[in-house]
């Protein structure tokens, strides 16, 4: 509610200055109603994004614990295929020499 130059007169002329000042009050409170209701809105929304960014970090957590078993098992494949290699137990030619004894030649 708007309060213009004439109204405020009439109200003047019909209540006084205390019925002035109470619509005067009468407004604000109505203007403080109606910023504190967006104030809660606006809590409300940081809330539901507070709740929607623990719940990103819990899934997130759960899957670092994934990676962390991936990467564990890919190092111990590894370690074992380097073992393997290095001892070469799957070329025959290789695993013939190495059997054999004396000078080769």
């Amino acid at each position: 509610m708007e309060l213009s130059l004439s109204m405020i007169l009439k109200v003047v002329s019909e209540l006084g200055i205390l019925g002035l000042v109470i619509i005067m009050w009468w407004t604000d409170m109505k203007n403080i109603r109606t910023i504190l209701n967006q104030y809660k809105d606006d809590m409300k929304e940081m809330r539901q994004m507070y709740a929607n960014n623990a719940s990103l970090v819990k899934k997130y957590e759960n899957l670092a614990g994934d990676l962390k078993d991936v990467i564990v098992m890919s190092t111990q494949s590894l370690t074992q295929m380097g073992d393997k290699i290095s001892s070469n137990q799957y070329c025959p030619a290789v695993r013939l020499e190495k059997e054999a004894k004396g000078v080769q030649g």
